[in-house]
This record gives structure tokens, C-alpha cells and sequence, in this order.
């Protein structure tokens, strides 16, 4: 079986379109916050409103990865995405002053898209190994990555453009419009069986549930070196997420940018990405020292974090902004496919799910300490940035002390190729 099978390609094109209207979910929201408020830690509470429940329900979402059909899982949380969307656009479409009501809607409907996307995400991860030949699996993720960041490179280096030519509303109806294609196209995907369940009580379902992510949570504890790899990649999302949440103050204050400025920065961060899912899908598939790869990408995030806070060109950030991306693309195909190469089947939704809910509790941590420091020193920007680069180049020196982090990704590169 090819790798761009039927199957393969149905996933990967409607995944495409979904996350180009992610990025104007993005941008939309982002700058309404900040037009309407001023403040980093509305907009920092807002990002972290759609990754909370990611964190805390992701590995449930794996559990019901594992006993339902993940196609059917991946079609309804993309429709009702749609839904959501759609209403929160039509609603700023018809009352355009901002209001708390729309601050609150927004966080509502970021909120619950963090809701859909613990179910969505580990369905979507179980799923892949499925649809690709053996021995292609770094291959695939390297595509869907690639996928993502092509729609991320046009999405964000145009967003700026078109918020200012749309408005919010605009984007967000957009936004909606991709969730329905991406839902129909997952809907031509076969139907995939689960074995049939025993009926059962709401307490009992429950406890199933709640054991099977117990489950998960114990899989990855007891290998060697799955802890620590998982840990390394939620930290370097932590701390780099205050760049993230302030690098439209950033943009403003420091570059003396337009909104255009914001959304050329996430572009050139989208094609580093792309390019580094590029290299990921020939390189990984060749080199052994996996490990090391990842650590170096760590410490090139870190050196890049720090040349952005000592300048104020917006070229040189922009620059810096495309080689993190790339790396980052890099440690991120390398550990997803760690992981979903050495588990098995059955357990893999909720296996998944862990390294999914793990990597992400970090972000929401990393959001709000980015949006109190934002308002407490908004007049030192580049120290904040200095300080998430030094921490991001202290997991990478810490990978290096930690017994068992070369064993699984160095021992998952053997076994793959």
C-alpha cells in the first residue's frame, strides 16, 4: 500500500484546509482581545481557556478513542466545531461593539473547541498508524505536519492582511466553512469497527473509562525513558509559550510593527515548520542518533529565543522565528511517531492521549505566566523572552543527564527502518 493511498489522502487534505481556518480562529481572536482590552492576560486567558480542558480531558479522549469508532469521533467534534464557530462570527456580525458578553463568548467557544479537540486529537493520532504501510509511519506523521504548516505559513502570513480587510466575523465564518470540509472529508474514510461493548450502567461506564486512562498513564510510567522524552517536550511548550502569548505586544511595542508585522512572524514561523516536516520525513527515516537530533533542536529553539529578544528588526525576527518553527517541527515528528510506533493498537488512543494531555497541561502554565509578566513588565518584553530562551536551553542540558531519554528514541529509529 503507497503512502498517498485514498485513505491517507482523504485525512490529510481535510486536516489541511481545517487548520488553515485554525489560524484565523487564531489571529481573529487574538486581535479582537487586544483591540477591545489592551490586556496580555485577557488574551493569555482566552488561549488558555482552549487548552485546559485539553490537558485535563485528553486522556478520557483516549479511552473513548479506544472503545468507539475514531472516524466517527474525528467527523462530529470537526461539525460541532463548525457550529460553535459559526455562531460566535454570526454574533459579532450582527453586534459588532464589543461588549463582555463577547469577551465571554469567545472564551466560551475556545473553551469548548478545547473540549472537542481532547476528543478529536487522540482519534486523529490512533487513527494514522492504520491508514499508512509499515515502515512509513515517520513518513506520514512528517506529511500531516507538513500539512498543518503549510495551511499555518498561509494562514498566519495572511491573517493580519484579512482581519483588517474582513473584520473578526469574517475570519471566525471562515474558520466555521473549514470544520465542515474537513468533517466531510474524514466522512468517506471506511468505518472503522471497535469491539462491541457490554451494556452497562453510567457508574460502570464511567469506571471503566477512568480505568482505562489509569491505564494509559501506567504504559508510559513503567518504559524506560518514556517519561523523560514526554517531559522535555511539554517543557520546551511551556516555556516557550509567553513568547507566544506576548509576540503581539511584542510585535507593537518592541518591533514598532502593524498587525501585518504579527501575522508575518507567524507565517515565517509556519514555513520553518514546513520545512522542518520536510526534513523530518527524509531525515528521521535515516539517521539513528534520533536523540540527538532532538537535543540539538532544543538547544537551536533556545539560541533562537534569545537572538529575538536582543533585536528589533523585524527581519532578524522574522528570520529566528522560521528556524524555530523548523525545529520544532523536528522534535515534534520525532516524538509523535516514538510513541505511536512501540504501542500497541488497542492501547494507543489512550497512550496517545497522554503524551497529548501532557505536552499540553504545559502550555496553559506557560500562557499565564506569559500574560502576567506581560502586564506586570510590559516595558521589559526582551527580558521576558531572554529568561523562556535560558529555561528552554536548560531542558536541553537536563535531556542530556536523563537516564533513558536516547533508549526510546534512538531504539524507535531502529525499529522502524
Amino acid at each position: 500500500m503507497a503512502l498517498f493511498n485514498r485513505n491517507f489522502v482523504l485525512l490529510w487534505q481535510g486536516q489541511l484546509v481545517s487548520q488553515f481556518g485554525n489560524q484565523a480562529f487564531l489571529i481573529a481572536t487574538t486581535f479582537y482581545l487586544l483591540e477591545a482590552t489592551g490586556s496580555s492576560t485577557v488574551v493569555a486567558g482566552a488561549m488558555m481557556a482552549g487548552t485546559i480542558p485539553l490537558a485535563i480531558l485528553g486522556p478520557i479522549g483516549g479511552s473513548v478513542a479506544d472503545r468507539h469508532s475514531r472516524r466517527a469521533i474525528v467527523v462530529v467534534t470537526d461539525w460541532l466545531r463548525a457550529l460553535a464557530i459559526g455562531a460566535l462570527g454570526l454574533v459579532i456580525f450582527w453586534r459588532p461593539d464589543v461588549t463582555p458578553h463577547h469577551i465571554g463568548l469567545i472564551v466560551a467557544v475556545a473553551a469548548f473547541n478545547g473540549v472537542m479537540s481532547a476528543l478529536f486529537a487522540p482519534a486523529l493520532q490512533a487513527m494514522l498508524p492504520d491508514l499508512v504501510p509499515n515502515g512509513r509511519l515517520a513518513a506520514a506523521n512528517s506529511v500531516i505536519q507538513m500539512s498543518r504548516q503549510t495551511s499555518t505559513l498561509v494562514g498566519q502570513a495572511l491573517g493580519g492582511l484579512l482581519y483588517v480587510a474582513w473584520g473578526p466575523a469574517g475570519l471566525l465564518l471562515f474558520d466555521a466553512s473549514t470544520f465542515i470540509y474537513a468533517g466531510m472529508a474524514t466522512w468517506f474514510l471506511p468505518r472503522d469497527q471497535r469491539p462491541p461493548l457490554p451494556k452497562a450502567s453510567v457508574q460502570v461506564t464511567l469506571q471503566r473509562y477512568i480505568a482505562d486512562t489509569r491505564g494509559g498513564v501506567e504504559y508510559v510510567w513503567r518504559r524506560s525513558g518514556m517519561p523523560a522524552v514526554l517531559g522535555v517536550f511539554a517543557g520546551v511548550n511551556c516555556f516557550f509559550m509567553p513568547v507566544f502569548v506576548l509576540l503581539p505586544f511584542y510585535t507593537r511595542d518592541v518591533l514598532r510593527a502593524g498587525p501585518e508585522w504579527y501575522g508575518f512572524l507567524l507565517g515565517a514561523s509556519g514555513a520553518g515548520a514546513l520545512a522542518g516536516s520536510i526534513a523530518a520525513g527524509v531525515v528521521l527515516s535515516r539517521v539513528y542518533a534520533t536523540a540527538s537530533l532532538v537535543r540539538g533542536s532544543v538547544g537551536g529553539i533556545a539560541c533562537c529565543v534569545l537572538v529575538v529578544a536582543l533585536s528589533t528588526s523585524t527581519w532578524v525576527a522574522m528570520v529566528a522565528f522560521a528556524a524555530i518553527g523548523a525545529l520544532s517541527s523536528l522534535i515534534n515528528v520525532a516524538v509523535i511517531t516514538a510513541f505511536q510506533a512501540t504501542v500497541p493498537a488497542e492501547v494507543r488512543g489512550r497512550v496517545m492521549a497522554v503524551v497529548i494531555a501532557v505536552s499540553t497541561a504545559a502550555v496553559p502554565i506557560g500562557m499565564a505566566a506569559g500574560g502576567v509578566l506581560g502586564d506586570v513588565g510590559r516595558g521589559s518584553l526582551p527580558l521576558v523572552f531572554a529568561g523562556s530562551g535560558l529555561a528552554i536551553a536548560l531542558l536541553g542540558g537536563i535531556s542530556l543527564a536523563t537516564r533513558g531519554f536516547s533508549d526510546v528514541l534512538d531504539r524507535n529509529r531502529h525499529e522502524t527502518t
